[in-house]
């Protein structure tokens, strides 16, 4: 039977953790949330923050909210390949990377302690917890995905240019203006909102022993998210195949030749919502 380890922990708690190492493997698409998705993610994580519009009316001891699974697998490298949970993971991500650019520029000790807390979720750790800001904990191998790059560079840096135009540095700058809106709006607030997301917003990390058993309970799952289509299942286990016999290279080319060219005969059509 296979073996699951399955823990229930806070934002803070998985991002931090001292072997947490992302990896958005190469079989995987590119990142498809937009403004919807994010706007959707906003308002619910400032409603749990804040119920009947109000600070006070937190519990930090027992309110918790539930954002959904993360089903992963260790990779012979020691990475977490993540099978689900990829949306929501990647922007949970720029939503901390842009609580932190704003925090940057506060002194005070509460924006400290939690600019120090967001650092600790973005980038790997040293023994007494300061931060290396040269290693992140997440990275992308995504073969179709031309802009992970600068996924990579918004979360090192911070910054988005004005001719960056991917689904990342829109969302990165969807969160930096709503960030800025919260400010100005409730500025004696602004403390909670990342805390509460870091301490009592809750995943369910999801860790089998194989890709196949990741694979398959992905399959079970009831996912919020934007799911793995069927293609993106043939592709993995086409690519476990290739891997096997050292072809992996060879194969994602391929497969990026064929994504490329059926896109070309067959449109993306809109996303209903």
């Amino acid at each position: 039977m296979s073996k699951l380890n399955i823990d229930q922990k806070t934002v803070k708690e998985l991002f931090s953790g001292k072997k947490t190492n992302f990896l958005i493997p190469d079989y995987q698409r590119p990142y498809a949330w937009g403004e919807t998705e994010c706007m959707t993610l906003w308002e619910d994580l400032f409603l749990f923050s804040f119920p009947n519009n109000d600070y006070e009316d937190f519990d930090s001891d027992s309110d918790e909210y539930f954002l959904g699974p993360i089903v992963t697998f260790k990779n012979d490298n020691g990475q977490m390949e993540i099978i689900d949970g990829q949306q929501r993971l990647t922007t949970l991500m720029l939503l901390l990377r842009a609580f932190y650019d704003r925090y940057g520029n506060m002194r005070d000790d509460k924006a400290l302690k939690t600019s120090r807390s967001i650092e600790q979720c973005i980038w790997k750790t040293d023994e007494f917890g300061d931060a290396d800001k040269s290693i992140l904990k997440i990275d992308s191998e995504v073969a179709s995905d031309e802009d992970k790059e600068e996924f990579l560079n918004i979360l090192r840096t911070g910054i988005v240019s004005d001719k960056e135009d991917s689904t990342y540095a829109n969302n990165y700058r969807f969160f930096q203006k709503k960030i800025e809106e919260f400010l100005n709006m409730y500025p004696d607030w602004f403390s909670f909102l990342p805390i509460r997301i870091m301490n009592n917003c809750i995943l369910l990390p999801i860790e089998a022993e194989s890709q196949d058993t990741a694979l398959r309970i992905f399959s079970t799952l009831n996912d919020r998210g934007k799911p793995l289509s069927d293609a993106d299942i043939f592709k993995a286990q086409f690519y476990k195949y290739y891997s096997d016999k050292g072809e992996k290279d060879s194969f994602m080319e391929d497969w990026k030749d064929l994504e490329m060219l059926c896109n070309k005969i067959f449109p993306l059509q809109p996303v209903q919502h």
